[in-house]
């Protein structure tokens, strides 16, 4: 046998398994890395930490995401440089936590979003980041691709939560949603086992997205910090108004969105065409509140008024102006500590990876958006 299908044969036949999970979504915070143990399909987290990207690095990830036109040499170099800074990271954080590379048995790579791209026709996606690289200098097997296998069966990639979501979350008795704040808003929708709905994973549209590229420009900042510069802004309802007719926010659920649909260009067009001129801070205040609209109308359609219990991930939760705005609307929700689910919300898609890799090796077929990959 191949002496790399005898590892990974010898990985899935452990009776437990250390997983780093490595994540990195279109808000450009970060890397996340996520060290998990696996009992069968059920992680334990071990470690987590997040290094937050430079502000060159950023730029040069930005210069090249949800473009009509890039820089082809710059896509390939930042495939392999990105691979060597995450392989990097990785050895750095087993450093630190005391732990030998060799005690891990896989590291799961998300890689870095450049397009996304749901299609009728045609659907796909693309995410940079090489895994062999990041195999070769860690000396640790990687998995890689995890969007590749949804798309071509006929899904849209995205998101890919609800596996981890249903297995590790669903009740017997209760409504569960989990709500994840990146870049992109997405939730999933785990009805009680005895209900007869269905379960619901789908995007919902810009969460951090907006808010960090106006930061950027207009405040030299990455983020708004505990949604200060939006909770001293005034919401602007005519741009409000007008976001919210996005030809995206008619789509049925599920449905899958990117920075393709939802940029800063996109909301300075607007602003130019129906004539809107805004302080810095009202701007950040109205793409604030479209973030906290757009998910109050989605759980309206979705849900309606059934009683459910919510958990809230992904940097968002840090935004106080975005979570004050969502309990004083969503009213028939109790939100609930994240921790209590053994994950923090900080650390969950990171851990995602390490659960699918985990999955990968030993689980069997999965169902999402019914599509079984």
């Amino acid at each position: 046998m191949n002496k790399q299908l005898l590892r990974l044969t010898e990985i899935a036949q452990k009776p437990q398994r250390t997983i780093i999970g490595l994540m990195s979504g279109t808000s450009l915070d970060g890397l996340d890395i996520a060290m998990c143990k696996f009992k069968w399909k059920k992680p334990q987290l071990l470690n987590f930490r997040t290094v937050e990207y430079s502000q060159d690095l950023r730029n040069r990830i930005r210069a090249v995401q949800s473009q009509m036109q890039v820089n082809l040499q710059e896509v390939c170099v930042l495939h392999t440089e990105l691979a060597h800074l995450y392989a990097d990271l990785v050895l750095e954080s087993l450093e630190e936590w005391g732990v030998e590379a060799h005690q891990v048995d896989l590291i799961a790579s998300h890689g870095q979003t450049i397009y996304h791209h749901p299609n009728k026709k045609m659907n796909s996606t693309l995410q940079i980041v090489d895994g062999d690289h990041i195999a070769e200098k860690t000396g640790i097997v990687t998995i890689s691709d995890f969007r590749q296998k949804h798309v071509a069966k006929g899904g849209e990639g995205a998101p890919l939560a609800g596996i981890m979501d249903e297995a590790l979350f669903r009740s017997e008795t209760k409504h569960r949603l989990l709500l994840n704040l990146g870049g992109i808003s997405n939730f999933t929708w785990l009805p009680s086992k005895e209900s007869s709905e269905d379960i619901m994973t789908s995007d919902i549209g810009p969460a951090n997205t907006l808010i960090n590229e106006a930061m950027k420009k207009h405040f030299n900042k990455p983020f708004d910090e505990n949604g200060k510069v939006a909770s001293n802004g005034n919401v602007h309802s005519g741009l409000l108004k007008y976001l919210l007719l996005e030809p995206f926010f008619r789509k049925p659920f599920p449905k899958t969105t990117g920075q393709e649909d939802f940029n800063l260009d996109l909301v300075e067009e607007l602003m130019t065409g129906f004539k809107i001129e805004l302080e810095p801070e009202d701007l950040v205040a109205t793409l604030t509140h479209l973030t906290v609209q757009s998910i109050t109308r989605a759980f309206e359609e979705v849900i309606g008024t059934k009683p459910f219990e919510i958990f809230v991930s992904g940097g968002g939760v840090h935004n106080t102006t975005v979570m004050d705005g969502l309990k004083e609307r969503i009213v028939n929700a109790e939100f609930k500590d994240f921790e209590e689910s053994g994950i923090t919300a900080d650390s969950k898609e990171a851990v995602l990876m390490a659960f699918l890799a985990n999955e990968c090796v030993v689980g069997g077929e999965w169902e999402l958006g019914k599509v079984s990959f």
